[in-house]
């Protein structure tokens, strides 16, 4: 028995190329020149501006009322990950580098290189010894800490490479 389409149409049939006729025309709507607001990238009006101008072409105020920010990385922040005991946070972002930061004074205390691809997860270990950040380029990039006198010194100690996207997260056992 062959299949039939919902007007009882064989499917075999509908498969064939339709075309739209002229009395299946119900309004004809002419084309205004308007884009896509998804073609934006691409309009002439917005090649030559600046991100500056950008924002400020609405008469918008823009204000930084943040406590920290992450003022070394050069794109977007896709990981924010807190030490377990001090005063420390991972962070890592588009720019395909990941840092560790004081955040009682906003200082970088060290960078995290080695991905050729966003890093889009950071993460410490429960005993906060290990700070890990994985990438869109597949590795996840183990560091660890270099003495122990504080939490200043961190040396990298391995790398894992995965097929793609890697998340890390360091479970604590309760």
């Amino acid at each position: 028995m062959a299949a039939t389409h919902e007007d009882n149409t064989n499917i075999d049939e509908v498969a064939e190329e339709q075309f739209i006729m002229a009395d299946d025309v119900l309004e004809i709507v002419s084309d205004d020149g308007d884009q896509p607001m998804d073609d934006d990238d691409d309009d002439l009006r917005y090649r030559d501006r600046t991100d500056d101008e950008d924002l400020n072409a609405g008469n918008v105020v823009w204000e930084d009322n943040s406590i920290r920010h992450f003022s070394e990385h050069r794109k977007s922040v896709f990981s924010v990950a807190l030490h377990p005991t001090q005063p420390l946070c991972a962070s890592g972002g588009q720019d395909d580098i990941g840092y560790i930061w004081d955040i009682t004074s906003g200082e970088r205390i060290t960078k995290l290189t080695g991905h050729t691809d966003s890093v889009s997860a950071t993460g410490f270990s429960p005993d906060g010894e290990l700070v890990s950040t994985g990438g869109m380029d597949g590795k996840v990039r183990i560091w660890k800490r270099r003495g122990t006198e504080d939490y200043r010194t961190w040396e990298f100690l391995t790398e894992m490479q995965g097929p793609d996207e890697v998340m890390v997260r360091f479970v604590t056992r309760v």
